[in-house]
């Protein structure tokens, strides 16, 4: 068979999904270590688990898992136009925030377009890009690791077709100021899309950052993606969001599969937006194991930036492949940064106040020595 004479052209620039030690299963991790525990610190999920009134629903949505869902999820549509001080047309539901990256892509994207992406980035926009033979352009980053928004305007060209920016950024953490985002839209064509991600958007609580619903109001080039992943922990449930003008959801429905998101995780979204407890939980825990780890990265000398979600992006000044396996071998996986060319540095995911005590602990050891 001459599979590269079956292929699509961009074949070469996909790469399938691969797991390390970092993107395994606890449970595999423990295996792969040999331990019987092991501290997960590298996929920044919610650590307290989802709430309990979304197990509850999602348990009792188990008893008709041989019925389709809503197609469209308009009960999930309806509860977060609500939350957002939107209409249920400025809404859509995807199968997690990497799928409705895709979709964007898939709406918007041909071969002889340009997507422009901060060079420090989530890798999804990358891949979308690539997967419609589209020309991924790279704008740089700030020297404080923050997106350089007036890089980002001056590689606009005539091919340019949509814009990627996540707010607050994986993996540096950091977020872009109301104001800054603000008047970088202004200047952008009305025939560029703007992509803004927000899946950490419920995190965040200082440098001026404000959600980008506002700006879908004023602009119909503005897009905002939004997941139930992170704060609401309904990572394995695979559920997502996308808030944009009518004319600009309607065309991503256009290419969305039906029933792309699942009966089951559809009731955990919807006991989830009513548990405001939970949410506040989360960010309490959140706040506590920050403010141990930064306080250790301040007492030991190590750079770090200010993060506006669940990680921290720690400079260790020393080799980040070797860091991550002797704090491995201790039993703690966190992520290194070498594929964006950050060497020395690691990206640290906050886990209970309890595991962080743990982990700084660890952490200290080995710096130390």
């Amino acid at each position: 068979m001459k599979l590269d004479q079956m292929v699509r052209n961009v074949y070469p620039n996909l790469m399938p999904y691969t797991c390390s030690l970092a993107d395994l299963p606890v449970e595999e991790m423990k295996q792969a270590l040999g331990r019987d525990q092991v501290y997960k610190l590298s996929f920044n999920e919610n650590p307290l688990g989802p709430s309990p009134k979304a197990i509850e629903a999602m348990q009792k949505s188990l008893q008709q898992l041989n019925l389709y869902p809503s197609s469209a999820g308009e009960a999930v549509l309806n509860k977060i136009a609500a939350k957002e001080g939107v209409r249920p047309e400025n809404v859509i539901l995807s199968n997690g925030a990497d799928e409705m990256i895709i979709l964007v892509a898939q709406t918007f994207l041909e071969p002889d377009d340009e997507a422009i992406i901060p060079e420090i980035c989530f890798v999804q926009y990358l891949a979308s890009t690539h997967l419609m033979g589209a020309t991924p352009v790279f704008s740089p980053m700030k020297e404080d690791l923050g997106i350089d928004l007036e890089g980002a305007l001056q590689k606009i060209t005539e091919k340019t077709k949509v814009i990627f920016l996540c707010n607050p950024n994986n993996p540096t953490g950091t977020a872009i100021p109301e104001e800054d985002l603000k008047a970088f839209i202004a200047r952008v064509p009305e025939n560029v899309l703007v992509v803004i991600d927000e899946a950490y958007h419920e995190f965040a609580d200082g440098d001026g950052y404000a959600s980008s619903v506002e700006l879908v109001k004023d602009y119909a080039n503005v897009f905002v993606i939004r997941t139930f992943s992170k704060i609401y922990s309904l990572a394995a449930a695979r559920i997502g969001y996308g808030i944009g003008q009518a004319a600009l959801v309607d065309a991503v429905n256009h290419v969305r599969p039906p029933f792309n998101v699942n009966s089951i995780a559809q009731a955990g979204a919807l006991a989830s937006l009513d548990d405001a407890e939970h949410v506040a939980a989360s960010r309490q825990s959140n706040r506590i194991g920050k403010e141990l780890l930064c306080k250790t990265l301040d007492a030991l000398g190590l750079p770090y930036l200010k993060s506006q979600t669940n990680f921290v992006c720690v400079d260790t000044k020393r080799d980040g492949k070797e860091v991550f396996d002797r704090l491995a071998e201790r039993g703690f996986i966190v992520r290194t940064l070498a594929g964006y060319g950050l060497k020395s540095s690691l990206r640290i995911s906050i886990g209970r106040p309890e595991e962080m005590e743990a982990f700084v602990q660890a952490f200290k050891e080995v710096m130390q020595n």
